[in-house]
């Protein structure tokens, strides 16, 4: 059985909540990723994916330059364990309808696992 940690996206990048929209995407342009964890004042608060800013900036005509990640991230970050199995990360992404998990050990977050880590892995093409 194929564990995720070799998968995972790591370290972990993040950006704080008052940064904008405009700020994340080209953070995720820079790194060539498709999700941020969003950090607070106390630890991780949030996730947005590339799906966020087309859906919730782009869809809704919000200004990209002034939109808040607090305003349009997902407040729950779904997490699995590092030593979890490519077919249980597929079937918790699937039953959510999400592209990315946060990777976590022993309760912290370690790393972040997408749907293309995982379709990559399989030598199938993107």
């Amino acid at each position: 059985m194929n564990s995720i940690a070799t998968q995972m996206t790591t370290p972990v990048i993040s950006i704080y909540s008052e940064a904008t929209a405009k700020e994340a995407a080209q953070l995720m342009k820079k790194k060539g990723i498709g999700s941020l964890l969003i950090k607070g004042y106390e630890g991780f608060v949030g996730i947005v994916a590339e799906r966020d800013l087309v859906y919730k900036v782009v869809g809704e005509g919000l200004d990209p330059s002034t939109t808040p990640l607090s305003s349009i991230m997902t407040e729950s970050i779904l997490s699995i364990e590092k030593t979890a199995s490519n077919l249980d990360a597929g079937e918790l992404m699937m039953e959510y309808k999400i592209n990315h998990l946060a990777v976590t050990e022993r309760d912290e977050i370690v790393g972040i696992l997408s749907i293309k880590d995982l379709v990559q892995k399989q030598n199938l093409p993107v």
